[in-house]
């Protein structure tokens, strides 16, 4: 007789009951782990996408304010009268041109500012000037013909670059900046090649510049004081022969002491009409609003405009001022009293200097001056008749006195070349623009 033992008969059944749970944890852990992949993936995406938005941004940021320093670079050159090489550093060669030069023609008397090009294969380009910043500091491209050439730098880092030109404008006394900045530059060229590099960036903003004028109005007189003209018999020479002016050669607020005065006039025209003395309106004009009427600010601020020099003369002022001159700078102002002493000769007809004291003025010699002086005295001692002159206009805030068989004559020409043809690049309100 046979025993079936009950352990034995449920055998099967349990076997099966625990496949189907070991392949439902099998499929359950499976998707678990399908599940944690997925998430992981999307995940690892958001990061990538996060990276690569953050990446963007940071090239586009870069761009945005690379194209913003090339703005304020290029004002700041355009208004640094020093003589530059094709690497927009300081040249010693006299030939070299300032970037002022290089990239723009002012016309005189209209003022107008043409741009300056150069011959692309017969096509008439824009000059321009680059820089590029890499580990040690920024290299530029100022060339004075052809396209700027940047180097390539070999670092993964992003390599901030400008390149900045000039443009017409509407009006013809204002000229547009255009700068576009970029992430990197391609071999042998600059930001223009590099719009369409994977992960770079480029940025194009707009300015407009107009030039603040040397002298915002031209003096009437040869020589314009509001105190007194005391140089008892000394032969001075004053002399305006231009009639459209008024003829005037001595405008003053005190009286005229010169028994030997020298009055050159116009054809035809009485001597005594080119003297004015005793003007009780200029005598009693605050110094500021003096300066002002002729160079339409305060003293303070035309000193401290971009294209003016400061000069601080501990004694003799000629080998100071010559030195600016030599080195481009057109607008002088000379800190406290000075003395000149010549021989010496600053500036030209066709390249005329202004020259400002902010206290006394003593000239000794045989100095001779193409421009305007302005001065709140001015005293002039031994000069020889012919070699000591001012040829353009003489203003003084309080008297002028001296020895010197001096000539001080009103130049119609050097006035209007330094009314219309110096002075300091100021943006226009309102002209920035961002592409």
């Amino acid at each position: 007789m046979s025993h079936r033992s009950p352990g034995r008969t449920m055998a099967p059944s349990l076997r099966s009951r625990r496949g189907q749970r070991g392949v439902a944890a099998l499929f359950v852990t499976v998707m678990l782990c399908f599940a944690m992949v997925l998430a992981v993936a999307v995940a690892h995406r958001n990061v990538v996408v996060e990276e690569q938005r953050s990446a963007n941004e940071l090239h586009a940021a870069s761009a945005f304010e690379a194209a913003e320093a090339g703005l304020e670079w290029a004002l700041a050159r355009i208004n640094d009268p020093t003589r530059t090489g094709a690497d927009c550093l300081p040249s010693a060669d006299g030939a070299a041109l300032s970037l002022r030069q290089r990239m723009v023609r002012i016309d005189v008397p209209s003022g107008d500012l043409v741009p300056r090009t150069w011959n692309d294969a017969g096509t008439q380009a824009p000059l321009q000037a680059a820089c590029v910043r890499g580990a040690a500091g920024w290299t530029c491209s100022c060339p004075a013909s052809g396209r700027p050439v940047l180097p390539v730098l070999a670092s993964a880092a992003i390599a901030p670059a400008f390149v900045v030109e000039l443009a017409v404008s509407p009006r013809p006394d204002v000229v547009r900046v255009v700068a576009t900045g970029c992430t990197r530059t391609s071999a042998g060229a600059t930001c223009a090649a590099s719009i369409d590099a994977a992960s770079e960036a480029t940025a194009r903003l707009e300015a407009a510049w107009a030039l603040l004028p040397a002298l915002r109005a031209a003096p009437a007189a040869a020589l314009t004081v509001q105190g007194d003209v005391d140089v008892g018999a000394a032969s001075l020479g004053v002399h305006n022969v231009d009639a459209a002016s008024g003829a005037l050669a001595v405008h003053a607020g005190g009286r005229i002491a010169a028994s030997a005065l020298r009055v050159g006039a116009p054809p035809g025209a009485a001597l005594g009409a080119s003297l004015a003395s005793g003007d009780a309106a200029l005598r009693a004009l605050p110094g500021n609003r003096f300066f002002a009427r002729t160079f339409g600010m305060g003293a303070s601020a035309w000193a401290a405009q971009p294209a003016a020099r400061r000069i601080d003369c501990a004694s003799d002022c000629a080998r100071a001022i010559d030195t600016a001159i030599v080195t481009g700078t057109r607008l002088l102002a000379v800190d406290g009293d000075a003395t000149i002493s010549g021989p010496a000769t600053f500036g030209s007809v066709d390249d005329p200097v202004v020259i400002v004291a902010s206290g006394a003025l003593r000239i000794s010699g045989d100095v001779a001056v193409h421009g305007v002086v302005h001065a709140t005295s001015l005293e002039w001692n031994d000069a020889t008749p012919g070699r000591a002159f001012v040829r353009g206009a003489v203003l003084v805030g309080g008297g002028y006195r001296g020895n010197g068989a001096v000539d001080l004559r009103r130049d119609a020409a050097v006035l209007a070349r330094l009314a219309s043809g110096n002075g300091s690049f100021v943006r226009v309100n309102g002209s920035w623009k961002d592409f």
